[in-house]
């Protein structure tokens, strides 16, 4: 990965043989499967510093599981409160950041206290009513077609109304949720992204002021009537910080995951069978395809001048930890390409240390409750000849549209 001449967006503190000068959303995107482009990185180092990495910006990568999960664990080393999230704060006009996700114990620890209740599996086990509810009703429109759009009529709507009721948000403004989110992670130019970053913020106030009046479920009674550290309230800034979180997650991840495993299950016919014949593995099948389709890229700034793995770090320096590389290193999970039931090596999809995943049951449910219900209701799930699938491959790996077709079960 060497180059000829020291480019401008090199760091004096780098070596030659780590600058990479290539664009990571870029080079992500020169095949068919954005996974498979990413995993051509673990044929050069552990870690190397891109021209382009998160947000576009010149950064250091880390391209070994191993080494993810050690950065994922040292907060210390690789804070959370970082570049991106100064960014943001600027684009907003705010002066807060995403909480708890772009925030360091012990600070951390004391908002998240306030939400993992609602997260715990037994909480989720109390929301797999609304969850089927919501899927049959979505399957409902196309149970009695050949086919759908698995992404646009049901991947993008399922986990977003769950999310929405959680919120008490309005679920016909789906749709527009989902545009202003688009707009805030995909738009091309910066003036489209404040522009869409600060409609969100614009309803998440309007959101906070009406939850303030009278709270309209028990998520949003938590965070509003709160109580931290010496009992003081939540001020305005830390409950827009968690509700911007939730926004973001809520509305990006689940689908992305859910449109990569059906596309595996459409393309790979024994497999799905296999499900079909055990729905005693699915739970199993599930942790391996979030494994496989781990769709997000995290980022970390180092905190102090170090030497790690035998890298040179400056404090400041932005470290990107793309999921989707590790998930697919040899080192980890031999054969990482495919689905592999009886894996031991635990997954990074909902990353590790103290910011890991607050929805993660959450997510594993809606996933198995989605995939039974397609699985249960129609035989011999396929792309059908001719039809084009496309996705997107930036911070989070996402499919825009899947066409599927089937046999309907008599």
């Amino acid at each position: 990965m060497a180059t000829q001449t020291r480019p401008a967006w090199a760091p004096d503190h780098v070596p030659d043989e780590l600058l990479w000068d290539n664009s990571l959303y870029e080079f992500n995107s020169e095949l068919d499967d954005p996974f498979m482009a990413a995993s051509r990185l673990l044929d050069g180092p552990p870690m190397f510093y891109a021209r382009a990495a998160g947000q576009n910006m010149p950064g250091w990568v880390i391209a070994r599981h191993s080494l993810l999960r050690e950065a994922f664990i040292d907060w210390e080393s690789f804070s959370s409160d970082n570049a991106s999230a100064a960014m943001l704060k600027f684009a907003l006009g705010v002066d807060w950041n995403l909480n708890p996700v772009r925030i360091d114990p012990p600070m951390h620890t004391e908002y998240r206290k306030l939400l993992i209740h609602f997260f715990t599996p037994k909480a989720v086990g109390h929301m797999e009513a609304g969850v089927r509810e919501t899927c049959d009703r979505l399957i409902a429109p196309f149970a009695d077609k050949d086919g759908c759009d698995f992404v646009q009529d049901f991947a993008i709507p399922f986990p977003s109304h769950i999310f929405l009721r959680l919120m008490g948000m309005p679920e016909d403004m789906l749709r527009q949720f989902f545009d202003w989110e688009q707009g805030l992670l995909r738009s091309e130019s910066p003036e489209q992204m404040v522009t869409a970053g600060r409609e969100i913020l614009e309803y998440l106030k309007f959101h906070l002021e009406e939850q303030k009046k009278k709270q309209t479920t028990p998520l949003m009674e938590s965070i509003i009537n709160a109580r931290i550290l010496d009992g003081r309230p939540l001020n305005d800034g830390e409950m827009l910080g968690m509700f911007y979180t939730f926004y973001t997650g809520g509305l990006d991840t689940v689908y992305g995951t859910l449109g990569w495993s059906m596309r595996y299950i459409a393309t790979h016919p024994e497999f799905q069978q296999m499900l079909r014949d055990n729905p005693d593995k699915m739970p199993k099948a599930v942790d391996e395809l979030l494994r496989m389709f781990s769709v997000v890229m995290t980022d970390r700034m180092v905190t102090k001048d170090m030497t790690w793995h035998g890298v040179e770090l400056k404090k400041g320096d932005s470290v990107n930890m793309p999921i989707f590389i590790a998930a697919r290193d040899p080192e980890a999970y031999p054969n990482p390409h495919e689905a592999d039931l009886d894996r031991k090596e635990a997954m990074l999809a909902f990353a590790s240390g103290p910011h890991l995943c607050l929805g993660l049951h959450l997510a594993r449910r809606e996933i198995r409750i989605a995939l039974e219900s397609f699985l249960n209701r129609f035989d011999d799930i396929h792309i059908p000849e001719g039809a084009q699938y496309t996705y997107h491959a930036g911070s989070t790996f996402n499919v825009d549209s899947l066409p599927i077709a089937w046999t309907r079960k008599s």
